[in-house]
């Protein structure tokens, strides 16, 4: 068997770059062949997991939450898609805390070499792949407009001084979301799509289902201070079992359109995405991922 290791040299602060041989030796107690591979940008990254497809036996990738929406846009497209194995080194590692994926480096390559896995869903915004968030309003912008040199130095703060920007005027636009099953109209100042726990590294959501076929449409409602205040319960108090409440409104569909007024910028897995009315559909189990053998049969990850 053979893998490829994908890396981004500039995610986190850069330490990976000098472990790199630890990962090898230990890839290499399970894999005859091991090709270290650094992506110089977000399209080679893709295209170096599309064509990984049909070449290795697993695709091992290190990065953050960009790097993974990155490798799953690449190897979404392909009809062999092999397992994909994370060791996070980003700023927030979400996707790493919803799969119950270790930062630590050996313990994340360690459930590599275990081999245990699960089918994880996938988001189709458009004509781009998601992992665990789409959504577009108030803090939406802070991940991809906050720039690599200052996440280094000053890490989660980063995005806090950013977000700052937002928070002294949120930008409230008017929604309609149709499902199959209905259709609501809304005046929002944040609107998430998610398959996630995590969100900007706080577990709000935590009765989610990663893999149940849904995503979960989060609308927060307009309300003091053009609603900052519900954004902040929002991620204070998180969601619970309700879904309706005085702040925001959630619902549940696989395959719903979602337009505005006036077009905005959507935010993807922490990436700048598409702008205005969108198409989106859950890929019920289209990724297998290497997750930790207590992790494999949770509720949460396997519905």
């Amino acid at each position: 068997m053979k893998c490829i290791f994908l890396y981004n040299p500039n995610s986190g602060k850069g330490k990976l770059q000098k472990k790199l041989n630890l990962v090898k030796k230990m890839l290499e107690t399970k894999y005859d062949e091991v090709v270290i591979y650094p992506t110089q940008s977000t399209e080679d990254t893709v295209d170096r997991a599309k064509r990984s497809c049909t070449t290795y036996d697993a695709i091992i990738f290190s990065g953050g939450d960009g790097t993974f929406n990155d490798i799953a846009c690449g190897v979404s497209e392909c009809e062999v898609r092999p397992p994909l194995g994370y060791i996070p080194s980003g700023t927030m590692n979400d996707i790493a805390h919803n799969l119950g994926i270790s930062t630590n480096l050996k313990k994340a390559v360690k459930t590599i070499i275990d081999g245990f896995t699960i089918h994880h869903d996938v988001g189709l915004i458009n004509k781009r792949y998601f992992m665990y968030v789409a959504g577009f309003g108030t803090f939406t912008g802070v991940s991809y407009r906050t720039k690599q040199k200052t996440k280094k130095i000053f890490g989660k703060l980063a995005y806090a001084f950013d977000g700052l920007k937002d928070a002294a005027a949120p930008l409230v636009s008017h929604v309609i979301v149709q499902t199959e099953e209905q259709t609501m109209k809304m005046d929002v100042p944040l609107l998430l799509v998610v398959n996630s726990i995590n969100v900007g590294g706080v577990p709000f959501n935590r009765y989610g289902h990663l893999n149940d076929g849904l995503f979960d449409i989060i609308l927060v409602k307009r309300g003091v201070g053009n609603g900052l205040i519900n954004i902040l319960k929002l991620f204070t108090f998180g969601i619970g079992l309700k879904r309706i409440t005085k702040h925001f409104v959630c619902l549940k569909s696989n395959d719903f359109t979602i337009e505005m007024i006036k077009p905005q910028q959507w935010t993807v897995d922490g990436e700048a995405g598409p702008i205005g009315k969108v198409h989106i559909k859950n890929l019920h189990g289209h990724l297998e991922i290497f997750v930790p053998q207590k992790k494999s049969h949770k509720k949460h990850l396997n519905s």
